[in-house]
């Protein structure tokens, strides 16, 4: 089954909600992890590749669309990620996400911080993500 944006906003929701009941200092580790996952889900990269999947799903693969329709469509989608989003300009929202998360530590509302070495992975992860991306619709 697809995954849609309105899917992971409830997703996000739900574990904001099973977040907050997680108080007792055993749970905190849980309740970091699945902030992670929650700051992974609200990034650029992410939103990216739910609209791809969507466009994928509701223009191409739309028998009763003709050509210059998916094209149009085609180029609406990739203007849009060029005006909303360069390379440079995702890496500079992913670090603000991720320094955001440092900042908030395990406690509180916010992200909860993640450690040098899972960022690092995730920020190489993303720019190779974003590249793979733009060189597909290119």
């Amino acid at each position: 089954m697809p995954v849609k944006k309105k899917d992971t906003d409830r997703a996000l929701v739900l574990l904001e909600e099973y977040c907050k009941k997680l108080r007792k200092p055993e749970e905190q580790q849980l309740k970091k992890a699945i902030r992670k996952v929650m700051g992974i889900f609200k990034s650029s990269l992410f939103q990216a590749l739910l609209d791809i999947q969507e466009f994928y799903e509701v223009t191409l693969l739309n028998s009763q669309k003709s050509y210059e329709q998916k094209l149009e469509e085609a180029n609406q989608v990739a203007e849009k990620w060029e005006k909303t989003t360069s390379p440079a300009t995702g890496q500079e929202n992913l670090q603000k996400t991720l320094e955001a998360a440092d900042s908030n530590g395990s406690e509180g509302s916010g992200q909860c911080g993640e450690h040098n070495k899972e960022k690092q992975t995730f920020e190489n992860y993303a720019v190779e993500m974003k590249t793979k991306v733009g060189s597909t619709i290119s």
